[in-house]
């Protein structure tokens, strides 16, 4: 394992920060563009920490031996509160473009089956 500096181990976790932001959105946008009922949107809440918790548990026993210091947290929320005031409407929009046209992709043979189908009534 290598020895990084606190300035590195700063910047590896405002990145982080930004990835939580990131994975968020792409939660977000998945929740507006599927709708679900309550029950898959807990389920879904609970794969989100999930991950989180093993993304930072991994971090800091890779970048940091597995130490928990005040900076780490505070490099985190930085991350994150950067992501949200700069990027997240951009990367959201993108987020949900990129799952409508997937939506539509998944959902073709459907809309054609209906198509087909209403056409034979006329």
């Amino acid at each position: 394992m290598e020895n990084f500096s606190q300035g590195q181990i700063f910047i590896v976790f405002l990145i982080l920060g930004l990835c939580i932001g990131l994975l968020f959105d792409f939660f977000r946008s998945l929740r507006k563009t599927f709708k679900t009922s309550d029950l898959v949107t807990h389920i879904e809440d609970v794969i989100f920490m999930l991950v989180i918790g093993i993304l930072v548990v991994n971090s800091l026993i890779i970048v940091n031996h597995g130490q928990i210091r005040f900076f780490i947290i505070l490099a985190i929320l930085f991350g994150m509160a950067f992501y949200f005031l700069t990027l997240s409407r951009i990367c959201f929009l993108i987020f949900q473009i990129a799952m409508k046209f997937c939506k539509k992709i998944l959902f073709f043979p459907f809309f054609f089956k209906n198509i087909c189908l209403k056409k034979k009534d006329f």
